[in-house]
């Protein structure tokens, strides 16, 4: 998406995204329109990971439960390894929509300062 001028990228994406959708009958597929220059190659992949987790509704029920017990906002669950977001609850709405690729990258960067230090002592 990233070579096709802006101005054309959403006519372009449906088009190959019926196309897709039409050979792939009757498996369901789902398309996600990305960039490697913003946040939406870290929501494709977040998106895919949900799809994938067994028993995805009975987590997202626990942490709506648990955010109601601790009256939290929001509650993320991020992968181990990739921080990529796994479930959520979410509570009272909020703006930032690159608020998980925000909190992501500062965790990535708080596990590689403990790494860092941990080496030291």
């Amino acid at each position: 998406m990233d070579l096709i001028p802006e101005y054309e990228r959403d006519k372009k994406f449906e088009k190959h995204k019926a196309e897709i959708l039409e050979y792939s009958k009757p498996v369901q597929i789902k398309c996600f329109q990305t960039s490697i220059w913003d946040e939406t190659l870290y929501r494709a992949w977040s998106s895919i990971v949900q799809d994938i987790v067994l028993n995805s509704s009975l987590l997202a029920n626990s942490l709506n439960e648990f955010s109601n017990v601790i009256e939290a906002d929001e509650i993320l669950l991020f992968e181990r390894t990739t921080f990529l977001v796994v479930s959520q609850s979410l509570r009272k709405e909020h703006s930032d929509l690159k608020r998980f690729e925000k909190i992501s990258s500062i965790i990535k960067q708080f596990k590689v300062t403990c790494k860092y230090y941990y080496l030291f002592l």
